[in-house]
């Protein structure tokens, strides 16, 4: 590996993390129920964009490697949480909110799958 690499992942990444951070608290600031809305947006919108751009830049033969790197690994990979949702799975569970957690965990996954799926199939079409 080549230390450009990781520079182009440490860039992506420390953008994605903050992108993150903004979206989560204003949507979390807005939003007034226990359901951790900001996570479940930041997740949903990250897994669309990463499937379009998965074909996007795969598709793209000079600067694939740099931008896979850039957007997919850093940006996408810091801007999408796991560890905050099962988090807030966990203290939604531990507050007895059993429907909500059971909710974010369906919604999450579901809609991050066809977020993918649906993001991927749209950029096929278009490129």
């Amino acid at each position: 590996m080549h230390w450009s690499q990781f520079l182009w992942v440490a860039v992506g990444g420390a953008l994605g993390a903050c992108s993150r951070f903004w979206i989560s608290a204003w949507l979390n600031e807005w939003n007034r129920s226990a359901f951790p809305l900001g996570t479940f947006a930041v997740n949903s919108l990250g897994s669309f964009l990463f499937g379009v751009l998965v074909v996007v830049i795969l598709s793209a033969t000079q600067l694939r490697e740099p931008l896979r790197l850039l957007v997919l690994v850093g940006f996408l990979g810091a801007f999408t949480t796991f560890s905050t949702f099962s988090f807030e799975t966990v203290r939604l569970l531990q507050d007895q909110q059993l429907t909500l957690a059971l909710l974010n965990v369906l919604g999450n996954c579901l809609v991050c799958v066809v977020g993918a799926w649906a993001g991927m199939g749209l950029a096929r079409n278009i490129f």
